[in-house]
């Protein structure tokens, strides 16, 4: 890619292609580093300019035009990333910090909706207390091959049906992605 107008047409094109893709679309890997140096070059020009020239108020017109349509994009991308994070399935072509912002997220939902179905559960079953236990009982909702654990031991492989118990953070990952649900286990509380 040559030249400003270039950076302008990609981002036009990669803007259309999200808008028009369920998924996300994969980005060139050093878009945000294309992003900073037309900035840095557009903003260097506009320093030592005639500031009232056509060409610098056209150039200021552009730097403009480049940086709205780069918010929408990545704004267009978060959009479809909460989504995704909601529905509990994985994003691919995720870009830079979007890996992050993808995890936080999906822990933050699981972690949400864990409290309410705790919440729901002690409404349904108020005499009811969670044995306290190391490790989570699993049922496993589809195969799936072995893994190791947070624990460092080996799982599995698993078909679908088994009930298993594993490290508490990997049936959380295991759960977020549709694979297991887990199984609470509760006795009545007992009044001393």
């Amino acid at each position: 890619m040559s030249g400003e107008t270039g950076l302008y047409e990609l981002l036009y094109e990669l803007w259309m292609k999200e808008r028009e893709s369920s998924g996300l679309i994969a980005l060139p890997k050093d878009l945000e580093d294309m992003i900073r140096d037309y900035v840095a070059q557009a903003k260097a020009y506009l320093r030592v300019s005639d500031k009232k020239s056509l060409s610098a108020r056209l150039r200021e017109a552009e730097l403009q035009a480049v940086k709205k349509l780069a918010e929408e994009l990545f704004t267009l991308r978060m959009e479809k990333i909460v989504k995704h994070a909601k529905e509990g399935r994985p994003s691919e072509n995720l870009y830079g910090p979007e890996h992050q912002l993808y995890e936080s997220l999906r822990r933050a939902i699981t972690e949400y909706r864990e409290r309410v179905k705790t919440l729901v559960e002690a409404a349904a079953y108020p005499d009811w207390r969670p044995i306290e236990a190391r490790y989570e009982l699993v049922a496993f909702l589809q195969d799936f091959p072995q893994i190791v654990g947070e624990d460092l031991e080996t799982y599995g492989p698993f078909r679908k049906g088994d009930i298993a118990v594993l490290p508490p953070g990997n049936a959380r990952a295991l759960e977020s992605r549709g694979v297991v649900r887990r199984i609470r286990v509760g006795e009545p509380a007992v009044e001393e």
